[in-house]
Protein backbone atom coordinates (compact mmCIF):
# COMPACT_ATOMS: atom_id res chain seq x y z
CA UNK A 1 0.00 0.00 0.00
CA UNK A 2 1.69 3.42 -1.24
CA UNK A 3 2.08 5.31 1.82
CA UNK A 4 -0.07 8.30 0.88
CA UNK A 5 -3.01 5.68 1.21
CA UNK A 6 -3.05 4.88 4.92
CA UNK A 7 -5.64 5.95 6.99
CA UNK A 8 -5.04 7.71 9.79
CA UNK A 9 -5.64 6.46 13.64
CA UNK A 10 -9.21 6.70 14.84
CA UNK A 11 -8.94 9.10 17.79
CA UNK A 12 -9.47 7.60 21.00
CA UNK A 13 -11.88 9.93 22.29
CA UNK A 14 -15.65 9.97 19.69
CA UNK A 15 -16.93 12.86 18.89
CA UNK A 16 -20.26 13.20 20.60
CA UNK A 17 -23.04 13.07 18.50
CA UNK A 18 -25.57 15.77 17.65
CA UNK A 19 -29.06 15.56 16.42
CA UNK A 20 -28.43 18.71 14.47
CA UNK A 21 -25.95 18.65 11.84
CA UNK A 22 -23.37 21.85 11.05
CA UNK A 23 -25.02 24.08 7.78
CA UNK A 24 -23.60 22.56 4.69
CA UNK A 25 -22.42 25.83 3.18
CA UNK A 26 -20.81 28.85 5.29
CA UNK A 27 -20.90 31.09 2.63
CA UNK A 28 -24.64 30.73 1.75
CA UNK A 29 -27.43 31.39 4.03
CA UNK A 30 -31.24 31.43 3.64
CA UNK A 31 -31.62 34.44 5.98
CA UNK A 32 -30.79 38.47 4.39
CA UNK A 33 -29.23 40.99 6.55
CA UNK A 34 -25.95 41.51 8.02
CA UNK A 35 -24.43 38.43 9.32
CA UNK A 36 -23.28 38.42 13.43
CA UNK A 37 -21.46 35.56 14.65
CA UNK A 38 -21.55 33.81 18.09
CA UNK A 39 -19.28 31.94 19.56
CA UNK A 40 -20.72 29.56 22.54
CA UNK A 41 -18.54 28.11 24.67
CA UNK A 42 -19.37 25.05 27.18
CA UNK A 43 -18.29 23.51 30.63
CA UNK A 44 -19.12 20.71 32.66
CA UNK A 45 -20.70 22.34 36.04
CA UNK A 46 -18.70 22.79 39.07
CA UNK A 47 -20.02 22.55 42.25
CA UNK A 48 -19.89 26.49 42.71
CA UNK A 49 -21.70 27.25 39.74
CA UNK A 50 -25.00 26.13 41.96
CA UNK A 51 -26.88 24.58 38.69
CA UNK A 52 -29.99 22.70 38.36
CA UNK A 53 -30.54 19.18 39.08
CA UNK A 54 -29.91 17.48 35.48
CA UNK A 55 -27.69 20.20 34.42
CA UNK A 56 -24.26 18.42 32.43
CA UNK A 57 -23.47 21.18 30.85
CA UNK A 58 -23.46 25.03 30.75
CA UNK A 59 -23.13 27.18 27.99
CA UNK A 60 -21.34 30.69 27.91
CA UNK A 61 -21.89 33.63 24.90
CA UNK A 62 -21.65 36.93 24.97
CA UNK A 63 -25.41 38.69 24.11
CA UNK A 64 -24.54 42.20 22.08
CA UNK A 65 -28.08 43.90 23.11
CA UNK A 66 -27.50 42.82 26.83
CA UNK A 67 -24.00 44.08 26.57
CA UNK A 68 -23.40 40.61 29.01
CA UNK A 69 -22.00 37.05 29.00
CA UNK A 70 -25.45 35.09 28.89
CA UNK A 71 -25.08 31.44 31.18
CA UNK A 72 -27.54 28.78 30.70
CA UNK A 73 -27.02 25.41 31.91
CA UNK A 74 -28.50 22.21 30.03
CA UNK A 75 -29.19 18.58 30.13
CA UNK A 76 -26.96 18.00 26.86
CA UNK A 77 -24.93 19.44 24.13
CA UNK A 78 -27.70 18.29 21.53
CA UNK A 79 -30.72 20.16 24.35
CA UNK A 80 -27.90 23.31 23.77
CA UNK A 81 -27.96 23.69 20.44
CA UNK A 82 -31.45 23.01 19.93
CA UNK A 83 -32.38 25.65 21.37
CA UNK A 84 -30.33 27.90 19.95
CA UNK A 85 -31.33 26.54 16.80
CA UNK A 86 -35.26 26.18 17.42
CA UNK A 87 -36.03 29.16 19.53
CA UNK A 88 -33.35 31.60 18.63
CA UNK A 89 -33.38 30.99 14.97
CA UNK A 90 -29.26 30.51 15.11
CA UNK A 91 -27.49 28.60 12.31
CA UNK A 92 -25.34 26.21 13.27
CA UNK A 93 -21.97 26.55 11.34
CA UNK A 94 -19.01 24.37 13.09
CA UNK A 95 -19.06 22.57 16.10
CA UNK A 96 -15.39 21.13 17.64
CA UNK A 97 -15.08 18.81 20.52
CA UNK A 98 -12.77 20.52 22.99
CA UNK A 99 -9.95 19.02 25.10
CA UNK A 100 -11.91 18.02 28.41
CA UNK A 101 -15.06 16.83 29.20
CA UNK A 102 -18.53 18.72 28.39
CA UNK A 103 -16.16 21.04 26.45
CA UNK A 104 -17.14 22.43 23.36
CA UNK A 105 -16.81 25.35 21.02
CA UNK A 106 -20.31 26.13 18.60
CA UNK A 107 -20.41 28.59 15.95
CA UNK A 108 -24.05 30.23 15.49
CA UNK A 109 -24.86 32.46 12.03
CA UNK A 110 -27.21 34.78 14.10
CA UNK A 111 -28.62 38.26 12.71
CA UNK A 112 -28.75 41.53 14.84
CA UNK A 113 -32.63 41.54 14.86
CA UNK A 114 -32.49 37.97 16.80
CA UNK A 115 -31.16 39.70 19.37
CA UNK A 116 -33.51 42.83 19.84
CA UNK A 117 -36.28 40.51 20.35
CA UNK A 118 -37.74 40.87 24.09
CA UNK A 119 -36.68 38.02 26.25
CA UNK A 120 -38.88 35.18 28.00
CA UNK A 121 -38.79 36.76 30.77
CA UNK A 122 -39.51 39.89 29.10
CA UNK A 123 -42.85 38.39 27.64
CA UNK A 124 -43.37 37.24 30.84
CA UNK A 125 -43.06 40.24 32.83
CA UNK A 126 -45.42 42.39 30.28
CA UNK A 127 -48.44 39.99 30.84
CA UNK A 128 -47.86 40.11 34.61
CA UNK A 129 -46.05 36.81 34.78
CA UNK A 130 -42.97 35.18 36.69
CA UNK A 131 -41.00 32.00 35.67
CA UNK A 132 -42.40 30.57 39.29
CA UNK A 133 -45.51 31.39 37.93
CA UNK A 134 -45.16 29.54 34.54
CA UNK A 135 -43.66 26.10 36.17
CA UNK A 136 -46.63 26.33 38.51
CA UNK A 137 -48.99 26.17 35.56
CA UNK A 138 -46.85 23.87 33.57
CA UNK A 139 -46.96 21.50 36.74
CA UNK A 140 -51.15 21.87 37.32
CA UNK A 141 -51.39 21.32 33.56
CA UNK A 142 -49.19 17.87 33.62
CA UNK A 143 -51.25 17.12 36.84
CA UNK A 144 -54.91 17.53 35.02
CA UNK A 145 -53.06 15.62 31.81
CA UNK A 146 -51.82 12.99 34.10
CA UNK A 147 -55.33 12.72 35.88
CA UNK A 148 -57.45 12.79 32.58
CA UNK A 149 -55.68 9.77 31.72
Amino acid sequence: MPRDDRKLPVSAVPAPATALETAPDPLLSDRSGRVHWVVVMTRSPQPEDQAPPGTTLLTRWWHPRDRCWSENAFESLDHAIRLFVDESGWVLRQQQALDVPQAHELLFEARREDFSRPSTEQILHEVGLTPEDVAKLMNRVDREGEASN
